[in-house]
């Protein structure tokens, strides 16, 4: 026997192999991917992981929660630090007020000796103050610093300046001598008979304190506002004008100072959220307050950069995930999920073309893949040896099949030959009729066999074919003393087995033959026989013979006897099924309906998936 080389199919010898026809495995349905290995590692990863991912979240939790509070206290402990310098910066500004207020009652009637004190106080401390003067309950002050004279009294807040003798820091926007914001403090003046007669007043510049502020907050975006319990804005590190929007929104001034604890993270009057820390100044009744953007760059602490990194407590933990999915995915990817792929593609080429490529230089696969391979590999060589050696059977079998039917045709034939030269040398004609008949009946036989070893497939026959065949050269059976028949021939395609095939063709040709030789006038005078094959179904098929006839229509000669309704009957059987005979006014007609054998089996060997059950 010879078989295919094995070294072609295994190669490229074939130029049509290396366009294969599109894959259809499960990678072309729809969301195959997610049912692949590295999918569901990265989901049993993930699941693996939901505890580390739970503590990591509760750790960031807790350290945004410490450097929250760390920003809080580092707030509240630099506001403290300038509370306590504006503090120092106001106390010292009483201290002087007081001290000048124990020097004014002995010279309220020296106007010249009281300007002159003033003036030279403030020549000593011009670096802290900028004016100070005796103002009298008449409201004119005569002794100041400034050798100026200048009438309060017409002020609307004076009266409220002299109710009460008690100190008091007040914000001038305009100070009449320095031209400028200054803060006013007020140190109430008393007699020797413990009588008040007006206040000690000494200005405190705000340039001065604002200076101080921004050599103390260096580029920290930090706002302090010294408010009074009254809301009166006292000092501001930024434009006093903008001091109440930098303040709590919706908050009183009440409401802020009573804060326990004494920082809240809110926004302010300009829609900003900030970070507020209350700090008192002098007994609760001035109060100092410091806030800043939780989300910059820079906090009081340094500790905005770290948080800024945090930015979300769950964002280390997916960091750690997704570099986890990346680490697992290349591995997977590098390791296992290409070899897999260059198998299988291994496994698809063979199974569509029966080609296996050569390993791909370079490609070191883990040792287990690689005895998947080389396994799968000689299965297949043996697949395709074993495969050889089945074809080079076929080829064999159909050669005698072909050989078979051959001989078998020309015997029949042979057979035919030897009646026909009997039927011519003998005179009696119900002898010559009957050998007519056989003879009809083994030349039908021949063509079937004929029409077999024709075939391209021995195993299938195309039965349309077939009756075409044997039904065509019964047309010389009619009578001739009438019009020429019509035949009218209509054939599905059908693909039968010979077991089926044969007794079918028999069976056409033993009704065909009575319609052609009893066939009568119908009432249009024509003569006429159909014969159909018609697919009901996948599996169903049904014959029909219809023949015209008359009143005047020879009876069957076989009726008899019975011999071709026996035949008839007997072909019928052999396909599992019974002749149904329908006789009209005008028509007489044969059917049968029988069911097809299926070719599922033969299929799938053709296919290369062989059935074990």
């Amino acid at each position: 026997m010879n078989f295919p080389s094995l070294a072609i199919m295994r190669g490229r010898g074939d130029p049509k192999n290396d366009s294969l026809p599109h894959d259809t495995n499960d990678a072309s349905r729809p969301f195959a991917w997610a049912r692949g290995l590295s999918v569901r590692l990265a989901v049993l990863l993930s699941v693996a992981m939901v505890p580390l991912g739970l503590i990591a979240v509760d750790q960031t939790v807790r350290l945004q929660q410490e450097v929250a509070e760390s920003n809080n206290l580092s707030l509240q402990a630099l506001t403290a630090e300038f509370a306590q310098e504006e503090r120092e910066i106001i106390k010292s500004a009483f201290a002087a007020a007081e001290t000048l207020a124990l020097s004014v009652p002995d010279l309220a009637t020296d106007v010249e000796r009281c300007k002159s004190l003033m003036g030279r106080f403030i020549e000593a401390t011009e670096d802290r103050y900028s004016f100070a003067g005796f103002l009298p309950r008449d409201g004119v002050m005569s002794c100041a610093s400034s050798n100026l004279t200048i009438d309060y009294s017409a002020n609307p807040n004076f009266p409220d300046w002299m109710r009460r003798p008690e100190r008091e820091v007040r914000v001038n926007s305009f100070g009449p001598v320095a031209g400028s914001s200054v803060l006013i403090v007020s140190e109430p003046v008393f007699d020797d008979s413990d009588a008040f007669i007006g206040n000690q007043i000494i200005h405190v510049p705000h340039d001065r304190i604002d200076k101080q502020f921004q050599a103390k907050l260096g580029e920290r975006p930090i706002d302090l506002v010294t408010l009074s319990a009254e809301g009166e804005i006292l000092s501001a590190s930024g434009a006093r004008e903008t001091a109440l929007e930098r303040l709590p929104a919706g908050m009183s001034i009440k409401e802020l100072i009573a804060l326990n604890p004494r920082h809240i993270e809110t926004e302010n009057a300009a829609g900003q959220t900030r970070l507020f820390s209350i700090v008192p100044v002098l007994s609760d009744g001035f109060y100092v307050i410091g806030s800043w953007d939780p989300d910059g760059k820079h906090t009081p602490s340094e500790t905005g950069v770290l948080k800024s990194l945090l930015l979300t407590p769950a964002l280390f933990p997916m960091l750690m995930w997704l570099v986890s999915l990346f680490l697992i995915y290349i591995a997977l990817d590098r390791q296992v999920v290409r070899y897999l792929r260059l198998i299988g593609l291994q496994m698809r080429q063979f199974a569509r073309a029966r080609v296996l490529p050569e390993k791909p230089d370079g490609t070191y696969m883990p040792h287990e893949l690689e005895v998947i391979e080389n396994q799968f590999t000689q299965v297949a060589e043996k697949l395709l040896h074993d495969e050889a050696q089945l074809f080079d059977a076929m080829h064999d079998k159909d050669v005698l099949l072909k050989e078979l039917h051959h001989r078998v045709k020309n015997n029949l034939q042979l057979i035919s030959s030897i009646i026909s030269m009997q039927i011519r040398r003998t005179t009696n004609k119900t002898t010559a009729a009957a050998l007519q008949t056989v003879n009809r009946r083994v030349t039908s036989m021949a063509t079937v066999h004929q029409t077999l070893y024709q075939a391209s497939e021995l195993g299938r026959v195309q039965a349309s074919d077939l009756l075409r065949d044997v039904v065509k050269p019964l047309t010389e059976l009619a009578p001739t003393s009438a019009p020429v028949p019509k035949i009218d021939i209509s054939l599905d395609s059908v693909v039968l087995y010979p077991d089926q095939a044969v007794p079918l063709s028999l069976l056409t040709v033993e009704a065909a033959t009575n319609a052609l030789k009893y066939l009568g006038v119908d009432k249009n005078g024509e003569r006429w026989v159909k014969v159909s094959l018609e697919v009901l179904d996948d599996l169903q098929v049904c014959l029909t013979i219809t023949n015209s006839i008359s009143d005047d229509s020879t009876e069957f000669e076989d009726e008899s006897t019975g011999l071709g309704s026996q035949l008839i009957r007997g072909f019928a059987r052999q396909l599992e099924c019974s002749p149904q005979i329908t006789e009209g006014e005008d028509s007489y007609e044969v059917s049968i309906t029988f069911e097809t054998l299926p070719f599922e089996a033969e299929d799938r060997a053709l296919s290369g998936v062989y059935d074990e059950g």
